[in-house]
């Protein structure tokens, strides 16, 4: 608080001994002495912005006529996060309903010397018109006769930066008619009655508020972008965001742009945040020193990890301790404010928070491995035990490296339960690889390894995951183990950038990436992602019509899932060979191995692989001119997908169904099994080429039946789908519609002559 209220706490200047009835109020305190009324609010901020929600309920909360018990407002957060800019400004806003008057007090909470409670109320007693003899010697019997002058006032009390509960109990007024405004870094969980309010960081709207209102609207809206910049490179934290301002305002000269340079270094960062007696880093220390010891590791070595947050379970790893010691110390830092948790058992620093704790020194002789390096070991052996759950028997798991020195524990009941982990600590992992690759000293080939195995286990998720956000960091992995001359990690980065690239359709990013893995993945012997990466690359040959390429890049990952064992994956790509055959013209050479996959497959009873294998079947005896056959495998296909719940089949068996009916003369039913393709295709994302071949038969099926305005509109759509996504089937569509075109101006007499 103010120096007003730093005075009322120190005693600088007591209430003079005034004779009786010179008090300002009306009635008596003890021993006859006249009430004074104080007034001790500082003056209001006069650039206050924001936190409009949270003073209306503070306010609220302090106006209810209603109340029949002593009013309490408190607001608790962090440091720096605005919450004695928020108390005052409350207390101005509702003083008017307190006309017995105003009291203040810093308790000092944070600081190395938190006001006693006993001195505070001798202060508050004074400042009441209680004479210096009259206050007794005890912090009880000065809070009982604090209580007795306020009985039957409504008088407004103002603490500010208290530690805890036990400090502040005792100058709470009894009264129902008075009220009392706290603030807290801690949240003061004992107090009975009234509100709290736990303040966040600004949201982006109020931060450049406050911004404006200091360095003036015009200046910030020249540069809105850097403007917007500037106070997430404060993370919006108030004290952060008014001392830029402070700064920008006393130099006209400076750009916005400029600051947010300044800013850049996250290692300086704090450096900068300094004006004049304000400085971010202070709030930092200020509670830091009130850290244990074991507290005060806890917070400087889990910063490295922390970002964007991490479990209770990857902490204990990191800071190799067991999980209840963990979760204390975690907790306890939660309580000092120096540490977030969004949701029971995740943590975080706040980001400047974390910068502190970033520059903290090391203490003497502290030795072992990286936070990082532990819990990368962690999280590599719960998304190997994941990936299991995900992809059973696979020989990927087998190759990652925390799964052949350390077997799966059974901390993943089920699937579910892997996804869940998965989801949770995604961005955990994504942030720990980041780290592992950009160390300057990476020369540990090892970690990249670990690091490759963990985005591979996590890239099985890719349904549950923003999976295109591994393929940067995959990539900046691939630059780095290729330069340290580690194949194995290069070649698994590089295929999962090509994966991705794939997934996205963008088939020249993917064709190099892919081949980059397969030569790094062939010297460092790693057949696992060897027959994926050759698997990929006829899977990008097929949608490039190089068909004959295709089926023999699916002939190479056949003969390594064979010499693996891996029988699942044998007979995917047994159905993905045989389906570039078919669009290759060699359905005959295709329809035997497709038959013997589909038998096998009805033998595991895997209901998702006999699905695609009927699908495959149909195409291919279509190819071959047996239509009633090809119409009983897609109508088997339909039934199973339907029975099973397999919606991303059912809409390419349907679409495919709908051109064998079409060549059957079935108009109607050929047009309702394309309508239907088409409707689910476009609710899902990420199926870009299925949509496309959905809305090119659907658009020849309208064509057929005489339906030429849809079947225009869906065969430009299926072009626009095609083009966008680089495919040569915009040919096909192309096509439909110069044909068309062509056969309309026949039909209206229009004649071209030769030569013309």
């Amino acid at each position: 608080m103010q120096d007003g209220a730093r005075a009322a706490v120190s005693g600088a200047a007591p209430a003079p001994d005034l004779p009786q009835g010179q008090g300002q109020g009306q009635g008596q305190g003890p021993a006859g002495v006249g009430y004074v009324r104080p007034a001790q609010l500082p003056a209001d901020i006069a650039d206050f912005s924001g936190r409009a929600a949270e003073l209306a309920a503070l306010a609220g909360v302090l106006s209810d006529p209603a109340r029949t018990a002593l009013a309490v407002a408190a607001v608790s957060g962090m440091g720096g996060i605005g919450k004695s800019a928020l108390a005052l400004r409350v207390a101005h806003h509702v003083k008017d309903a307190y006309p017995d008057g105003q009291l203040c007090a810093d308790l000092r909470g944070t600081g190395s010397d938190p006001a006693d409670p006993g001195t505070v109320l001798a202060s508050l007693l004074g400042a009441l018109g209680v004479p210096r003899r009259e206050v007794p010697p005890s912090t009880e019997d000065r809070a009982r006769l604090f209580r007795t002058v306020l009985d039957g006032r409504r008088l407004l009390l103002l603490l500010d930066d208290a530690r805890d509960i036990a400090q502040v109990k005792p100058l709470l007024p009894g009264a129902a008619g008075c009220a009392v405004v706290v603030t807290s870094r801690a949240r003061l969980g004992g107090l009975l009655s009234g509100r709290h309010v736990q303040l966040e960081e600004f949201t982006p709207a109020e931060a450049l508020g406050l911004l404006r209102q200091i360095v003036g609207a015009d200046r910030v809206d020249r540069e809105e972008e850097a403007a917007a910049a500037l106070v997430e490179a404060c993370a919006r934290l108030p004290l952060a965001v008014r001392i830029v301002a402070a700064r920008l305002a006393a130099r006209p000269g400076w750009t916005v742009a400029h600051l947010v340079a300044r800013l850049a270094d996250e290692r300086r960062r704090l450096t900068e945040l300094r004006a004049d007696d304000l400085a971010v880093a202070s709030v930092f220390e200020l509670g830091h020193r009130q850290l244990t010891g074991p507290q005060a590791s806890v917070f400087r070595r889990l910063a490295p990890v922390s970002r964007p947050g991490i479990g209770l379970a990857a902490a204990a790893a990191a800071l190799d301790l067991a999980e209840p010691e963990a979760e204390e110390l975690l907790e306890a830092l939660v309580d000092a404010a120096l540490l977030e948790s969004p949701e029971p058992g995740r943590y975080r620093h706040h980001e400047l928070g974390r910068d502190f704790a970033l520059n903290l020194p090391a203490p003497a002789g502290e030795s072992g491995p990286p936070v990082q390096h532990r819990l990368l070991h962690h999280l590599l052996g719960m998304a190997a035990e994941a990936f299991q759950w995900m992809i059973p028997g696979d020989p990927v798991h087998r190759s990652i490296v925390a799964a052949a020195a350390e077997p799966g524990k059974g901390r993943l009941a089920d699937l579910a339960e892997a996804r869940d982990w998965v989801v949770a600590e995604f961005d955990c992992a994504l942030h720990t690889v980041q780290l592992v690759v950009r160390r300057p000293d990476a020369a540990d080939t090892e970690q990249l390894t670990l690091a490759a195995d963990l985005l591979v286990a996590l890239s099985s998720f890719g349904q549950d995951i923003p999976y295109a956000r591994i393929t940067a960091t995959a990539a900046e992995l691939a630059r780095a183990a290729t330069l340290r001359g580690n194949d194995r990690a290069a070649g698994r980065a590089h295929f999962l950038t090509g994966n991705a690239a794939l997934q996205a359709t963008d088939l020249g990013r993917a064709r190099a990436a892919s081949e980059l893995a397969v030569r790094a993945c062939r010297r460092a012997g790693d057949r696992a992602i060897l027959q994926q990466a050759y698997n990929d690359l006829g899977v990008i040959a097929q949608f490039e019509h190089r068909f004959g390429e295709a089926a023999e890049c699916f002939d190479e990952a056949l003969v390594l899932a064979r010499e693996q064992g891996h029988r699942s994956g044998a007979l995917t790509i047994t159905l993905n060979a045989a389906l570039a055959r078919v669009r290759g013209g060699r359905a005959a050479e295709a329809l035997p191995a497709c038959e013997e996959a589909l038998e096998a497959l009805r033998e595991m009873a895997d209901h998702h692989g006999v699905a695609h294998a009927l699908c495959v079947r149909g195409q291919a005896l279509h190819e071959l001119g047996r239509l009633e056959e090809a119409l009983a495998a897609y109508e088997e296909c339909l039934a199973l997908c339907d029975a099973v719940r397999i919606p991303g089949q059912r809409a390419q068996a349907d679409y495919r169904c709908a051109r064998t009916l079409s060549d059957l003369r079935r108009t109607r039913e050929a047009l309702e099994a394309s309508a239907r393709a088409v409707a689910h295709l476009r609710t899902v994302p990420g199926r870009g080429r299925d949509r496309g071949y959905a809305l090119l038969i659907h658009a020849g099926v309208c064509l057929a039946a005489g339906r030429r305005e849809e079947g225009l509109r869906h065969a430009g759509e299926a072009l626009e789908v095609f083009e966008r996504a680089g495919l040569p089937e915009a040919e096909e569509a192309r096509a439909l519609l110069e044909a068309e075109e062509a056969r309309a101006l026949l039909e209206t007499g229009v004649a071209v002559r030769p030569g013309c």
